[in-house]
């Protein structure tokens, strides 16, 4: 509950909220240390991290609910989670917020594709009806206990139905109890300013990923827009394959690490940036 009452506090303040997406205790971490009071765990990076697999609906909710409890433990900050579709119907929904929330998630987001789902700016995305929809953002608003976890709907009609349509759909979302808004993969900056114009009163999600369908603006070019809240969702998931696989190729190649070890931490500080210095000083306490 406090972390769900610190986001509402965040949300008062006019600066845009800036979310890295994480995908387990490691990048949260990671990202806590470089300054972020807020994270986003998807299930992008989650089925690449766990399945090694593509976000297509491979994940079930309970590997879902299993990564978030890990990423909601390791951290002090408020944790956003991808709910997916809800995983079936309505009444899946009002379990799947119910499993979040007992986790200890800020917000909680859910989308109107069909099951299975895909990453939002892939080809080939299906959407549900609008008004099937938006019985599952009446379910999960109706299902959740405390009243400051964030409900987010999400569309992705866009893609399938025009601009048009998901704007509609977004405001069906809203009047069913979600409190926030993420349209999908808008594909200009004057579609993302028509997203603004169409919600000036609501906390709209902007979300970017690089080579993705939207422009990668700035946080600053966002909050100018009206954007409330922007994800990054797959950086951290990106920028880790690439450093990874560069150092790898350096170890197969040479047969040692040397030529890369200026790009990596080294044993002490790891241990230090991971906690091994709190957890002595507990081994002491409790000899």
């Amino acid at each position: 509950m406090k972390q769900r009452q610190a986001l509402r506090e965040r949300l008062q303040q006019p600066e845009i909220l800036v979310l890295p997406g994480i995908y387990d205790a490691l990048t949260a971490k990671i990202a806590v240390s470089v300054g972020f009071d807020a994270l986003v765990m998807g299930g992008y990076a989650i089925a690449a991290s766990r399945l090694g697999q593509p976000d297509v609906g491979y994940l079930s909710m309970t590997e879902m609910v299993q990564a978030l409890k890990v990423i909601i433990d390791a951290v002090d900050v408020p944790v956003f989670a991808d709910g997916d579709t809800g995983y079936g119907n309505a009444l899946s929904v009002r379990r799947t917020i119910q499993e979040y929330e007992k986790v200890g998630a800020a917000a909680v987001l859910f989308e109107d594709q069909v099951w299975p789902k895909r990453c939002g700016h892939m080809a080939g995305k299906q959407v549900i009806t609008a008004e099937e929809h938006a019985k599952k953002i009446r379910a999960a608003a109706d299902a959740k206990t405390d009243a400051d976890l964030l409900l987010i709907a999400r569309t992705d009609a866009r893609a399938v139905n025009g601009l048009e349509d998901a704007i509609e759909r977004g405001k069906r979302y809203l009047d069913s109890g979600a409190e926030a808004l993420f349209i999908e993969a808008p594909q200009n900056e004057q579609e993302l300013e028509q997203i603004t114009a169409a919600f000036p009163k609501t906390i709209l999600v902007a979300n970017m990923i690089e080579g993705g369908k939207t422009p990668n603006l700035t946080s600053k070019d966002l909050q100018d827009m009206g954007f409330k809240i922007v994800f990054w969702p797959c950086s951290a998931l990106y920028m880790i394959t690439e450093a990874f696989a560069k150092g790898m190729k350096v170890l197969h190649d040479t047969g040692t690490t040397r030529g890369f070890e200026e790009n990596m931490m080294h044993f002490s500080d790891f241990n230090k940036f991971i906690g091994l210095e709190q957890y002595a000083e507990l081994e002491k306490k409790y000899k």
